[in-house]
């Protein structure tokens, strides 16, 4: 497998995706779980989608970018149900580079999923865990973080963006 990360701009970010088929499996699914994983730590994010290295399946991981074991891989995850209580939290994008967001959402979900060995199972989740699921669930939705952003915070977090960018040029 050699999947890179794709453009901001790639309309497979704006797509529904498929249900991945384990009885005639597109790809084996650990490989493509440990891939996955490899590839999200070494970008240094805590979560990453298929459409995101261009692959139109219901597939996302999340973890912790300093350690590999920490990483879970979700097939054709179902959000259950959404806890009351809603929070505003900053998140950035591993297709959206240098762009930070407020974001609102709800601080627990319950979530049934299938992981790379075929089982199924039903989980609850809350904080920061719960907020990567859901922001890369809504990947798998075809929608990104910025069409959850309010107009002013999109503003100001492009202008933060374009001075971190041109700092960034300026170092290198």
């Amino acid at each position: 497998m050699n999947y890179e990360l794709v453009d901001s701009r790639d309309p497979i970010l704006k797509q529904e995706t498929s249900k991945f088929d384990f009885e005639n499996a597109p790809e084996d699914p650990e490989e493509l779980a440990k891939y996955m994983a490899e590839l999200m730590v070494e970008k240094r994010g805590v979560g990453l989608s298929a459409p995101q290295i261009g692959l139109p399946y219901s597939v996302f991981v999340v973890g912790d970018p300093n350690n590999i074991e920490s990483v879970m891989a979700f097939f054709n995850p179902k959000i259950v149900d959404f806890s009351e209580n809603v929070v505003y939290l900053q998140e950035g994008c591993l297709s959206y580079p240098d762009l930070i967001l407020k974001i609102k959402r709800p601080d627990g979900v319950r979530l049934r999923f299938t992981d790379q060995f075929g089982q199924t199972n039903t989980v609850k989740y809350a904080g920061v865990t719960a907020r990567i699921i859901q922001h890369e669930y809504d990947h798998l939705q075809g929608s990104v973080f910025i069409q959850k952003a309010n107009r002013y915070h999109l503003e100001q977090a492009k202008k933060l963006r374009n001075k971190v960018q041109k700092l960034k040029k300026k170092i290198s």
